[in-house]
């Protein structure tokens, strides 16, 4: 199966992502900082230029203070 960056679900989770980090009241740059990564590493997530694994997911949303479950759970719609 090809997967494409620009896939509706992609942008979908690209979307809950930023969602989060802004709820969160988190910058780019602040996230970047807890993540370890640079902040154009995330802008790049966010825009559609790079895929996000399942390990930075997970740590995003602990950042963001979510669990990674639910938000996938919210994502998959179960």
């Amino acid at each position: 199966m090809s997967v494409s960056l620009y896939d509706a679900k992609y942008e979908e989770l690209r979307s809950l992502l930023r969602s989060l980090r802004l709820e969160a009241g988190l910058t780019q740059a602040q996230l970047a900082s807890a993540l370890r990564v640079g902040q154009s590493y995330i802008s790049k997530i966010e825009r559609g230029e790079n895929f996000l694994d399942v390990l930075l997911f997970a740590s995003w949303c602990s950042a963001c203070g979510v669990k990674a479950g639910s938000t996938l759970d919210k994502f998959l719609g179960t």
